[in-house]
């Protein structure tokens, strides 16, 4: 029998203006399913999906949040416990891109997380406004990892939300990730008994 892996769980929020297809890429990669026809979130709304590491089962409990002016308020409350955020805007809209700016400035004062920046759209490649030249420099300068993806045929959509549930695995040990995301696992209790002494407050989602 195989051994069973140590579970973590993750809170990873979409953030962007309306419209940019932060719904779109959280159902095309849970769901593996798109939708022509734009719903707005009203609030939040999430969907969970769980992927495999060569140590870890993780759990990603994924947040839609609503992109809209009058949501703002709402929204900065989700940042709460949050473990990774995708900023995203529309490479077809210079005006998201330029909003998603003052997403990523407004967040600093939420916590620390480890996020990642996405033009999505590249479907539509042929009315872009972004080029990605000037994501890759913004990325540099914010010190972000940047990526473009297409919710609509699914280009680099796994890859966006494994790039961030890499950059999270990778900024603790074992013992602290089993500490703040773990759920009990018989198979993780040599792991725990080494944190006698200096256990952390978990943060689960």
């Amino acid at each position: 029998m195989a051994k069973e892996l140590p579970e973590l769980k993750l809170k990873i929020l979409l953030i962007g203006d309306t419209a940019v297809g932060k719904t779109s890429m959280i159902l095309k990669y849970c769901e593996d399913k798109f939708l022509d026809t734009h719903l707005a979130t009203i609030g939040v709304e999430f969907k969970s999906k769980t992927i495999y590491t060569d140590k870890y089962k993780v759990t990603l409990n994924v947040w839609d949040t609503a992109g809209q002016e009058r949501f703002k308020s709402i929204t900065k409350t989700f940042f709460n416990n949050t473990n990774g955020v995708i900023f995203v805007y529309d490479i077809t809209s210079n005006d998201s891109f330029n909003g998603v700016k003052n997403w990523i400035k407004d967040s600093v004062m939420f916590g620390k997380f480890e996020s990642i920046l996405c033009g999505n759209k590249v479907d539509l490649d042929s009315q872009r406004q972004v080029k990605f030249d000037t994501l890759k420099e913004y990325g540099i300068k914010e010190k972000m990892q940047v990526i473009e993806t297409s919710a609509k045929t699914g280009v680099n959509i796994d890859k966006a939300f494994r790039m961030l549930v890499d950059l999270i695995l990778s900024s603790r040990s074992d013992e602290e990730l089993l500490s703040e995301f773990g759920a009990a696992q018989s198979g993780n209790l040599n792991l725990q008994k080494k944190q006698k002494g200096k256990e952390k407050k978990g943060k689960f989602c």
